[in-house]
């Protein structure tokens, strides 16, 4: 049979088809959209047996996951990754222009702030790069939980509608409260949350994370704590000469540590005692901590507290409500609002304040003011 038309493969290894996908931290319907375009999640049909792929499907499959055609024809399971799957990066493929030019906006004003901050004699930002010797995920959650005084009891407390926006603000202010600048997407960004959802982008005085707007509030914490292990850490979403790291299609391990630094300052382990737990638990944890379901489900995962008999059906359960809702909310009309309320949103309130300072200080004009801020300085 050749293996350059489009004829069926005879046999197929579904226990390796399904670990080397899992392995890389991708979903099933996530490539059968990416790859092969498909409305249907054929690659479910094919892991669960009920149809075959084609050998240039298999040659297709094998690229994206990274491993050779002979192991998913092979009748020997293949090593399962003991990693938390990636479930804040997106995995798409088509904003990288997008993402560059929203970099190119956060570079030009850290270049401007840096001038500022060494001609008034400010001293380099002291907690990025200060977790570069820490070992494990655990040392490196206590530490920012320390350095930032971010304190789980507080965010536990947070009630009401407005309660996972109010635990997103609380911790944005503790992390600007130390110098770290952060920042949001706008609609005019047109930047996908597969494409991206977090980034940050180091510099010795003003390091910058900026969030994807578009996400879910819940997925916004999560990020955010995310990006903090990675300035922690100093390790950029870009390289210094703004050639942007893309996104890719497996999970590095820089990326499994920063994921996993997030869930033990958000979902420590011992508040977690119970055996196992149900999904009604998991929607219930959601509530408590603020994070998304799918946090709390691969959290759960992570700490072998869902039975093994029902972790698969539940994961899909929750991955397709998530997709549903992000879809959702993706197709609502934006009713555009005022503008400059808008960028004073998303330039975020340390960068607000300090160019507004120095416009009222007339330590710089209304133009360049409101250059730095894309907006009137005026109406900050």
């Amino acid at each position: 049979m050749s293996s350059f038309g489009r004829n069926k493969v005879e046999f197929i290894n579904t226990k390796n088809l399904q670990i080397a996908r899992e392995n890389i931290g991708l979903e099933d319907f996530v490539v059968s959209k990416k790859l092969f375009k498909s409305k249907n999640n054929i690659v479910s049909e094919w892991e669960d047996g009920k149809s075959l792929p084609s050998w240039s499907q298999v040659a297709k499959l094998s690229k994206e996951y990274g491993i050779s055609e002979l192991l998913l024809f092979s009748k020997n399971t293949i090593k399962k990754n003991k990693q938390i799957p990636d479930y804040r990066v997106g995995q798409g493929i088509g904003g990288d222009d997008k993402i560059n030019k929203l970099i190119n906006i956060v570079v030009k004003r850290q270049r401007w702030l840096e001038k500022e901050f060494k001609k008034e004699g400010v001293d380099k930002n002291s907690l990025q790069g200060s977790g570069k010797k820490i070992k494990t995920p655990f040392e490196l959650a206590d530490t920012i939980k320390n350095k930032l005084d971010i304190k789980l009891s507080e965010i536990k407390k947070l009630s009401g509608s407005k309660a996972r926006r109010n635990t997103l603000n609380y911790l944005i202010n503790k992390a600007e409260n130390h110098g770290i600048f952060i920042g949001k997407t706008i609609s005019y960004h047109r930047i996908e949350v597969r494409d991206m959802r977090g980034l940050f982008v180091s510099n010795d005085y003003c390091p910058f994370i900026i969030l994807n707007r578009r996400d879910a509030v819940s997925a916004q914490i999560f990020s955010l704590i995310h990006e903090l292990a990675h300035l922690f850490r100093k390790t950029d979403a870009i390289s210094n000469s703004l050639d942007f790291r893309k996104t890719s299609t497996s999970i590095d391990s820089e990326e499994v540590f920063c994921n996993k630094v997030a869930a033990e300052l958000l979902l420590p382990k011992d508040e977690f005692q119970g055996t196992y737990y149900s999904r009604s638990d998991i929607d219930n944890f959601s509530d408590i901590y603020k994070v998304s379901k799918l946090s709390i489900f691969y959290r759960l995962k992570e700490l072998n507290k869902i039975s093994k008999n029902e972790v698969k059906e539940l994961e899909k359960e929750i991955i397709e409500e998530t997709r549903r809702n992000i879809e959702q909310k993706n197709k609502k009309k934006s009713t555009g609002g005022d503008y400059n309320n808008n960028m004073k949103d998303s330039n975020g309130n340390l960068l607000n304040n300090y160019i507004s300072n120095h416009y009222s200080d007339n330590k710089i004009g209304y133009v360049e003011a409101s250059n730095i801020l894309n907006c009137s300085v005026e109406k900050i």
